[in-house]
């Protein structure tokens, strides 16, 4: 089976089971996990943002696959899931990424200053809002999983020398609605690393989610 009929296989599946469901939820985790490991997403403007394009590029990523796990009933079968994916990273998400990270400088006033408030202050209770809208891939459930962590299996998963930067923090404090760049502000570690191990982590304790949504189920 070759990466389109793959993709549009998991997407299919993943429309097919009501939303928070363990099945919905594995097959979109496979799904993103399987966009992500193919390194065939765009990457638009690339040459542009000196300095920052790997950070703009993370951050409209994740916010590309939140947007795919939420609104996966809006894929149409009859188009590749990558044109589809490819078409909203281009035209979307990372030119929303790219606004947060260089906003346009009022007139008169330095842009690399304008750059530093925006990178250093965000207003928290925008970010929150706009999180808010697009953190229902997952489910209460499971983020009561990820907290609970009763075998300490997420807090135990972290970046390599990093043991701060674990599984249960990362995925409480993005899904709390903290940006990217303030959790690598945070950890001192790049966005592009944050977000890659977080994809990772969710595709490997998709079994685990599962069991535990089936485990608690009515």
């Amino acid at each position: 089976m070759d990466l389109d009929q793959q993709l549009k296989q998991l997407a299919i599946e993943a429309q097919q089971h009501p939303p928070q469901t363990p099945e919905r939820q594995c097959a979109l985790a496979r799904l993103v996990d399987t966009i992500y490991r193919s390194k065939k997403l765009v990457r638009p403007y690339s040459g542009q943002f000196y300095g920052l394009y790997e950070d703009i590029y993370a951050e409209a990523q994740q916010q590309l696959f939140l947007y795919l796990c939420e609104d996966i009933s809006r894929y149409n079968p009859e188009l590749e899931v990558l044109q589809w994916a490819n078409f909203l990273m281009r035209k979307r998400f990372f030119i929303e990424a790219s606004r947060d990270f260089m906003p346009v400088a009022p007139k008169g006033m330095d842009r690399s200053q304008v750059k530093r408030i925006t990178l250093d202050a965000l207003d928290k209770q925008e970010s929150l809002e706009l999180r808010s809208q697009s953190n229902p891939s997952l489910s209460e459930e499971v983020i009561q999983c990820i907290r609970d962590d009763r075998d300490g299996l997420f807090k135990e998963t972290h970046i390599r020398n990093k043991p701060a930067a674990n599984f249960q923090h990362l995925a409480l404090r993005f899904l709390g609605g903290y940006s990217w760049k303030e959790i690598s502000d945070e950890l001192g570690v790049k966005v592009v690393t944050l977000s890659s191990f977080y994809l990772r982590c969710l595709t490997k304790f998709a079994p685990k989610f599962k069991e535990y949504l089936t485990t608690h189920a009515n």
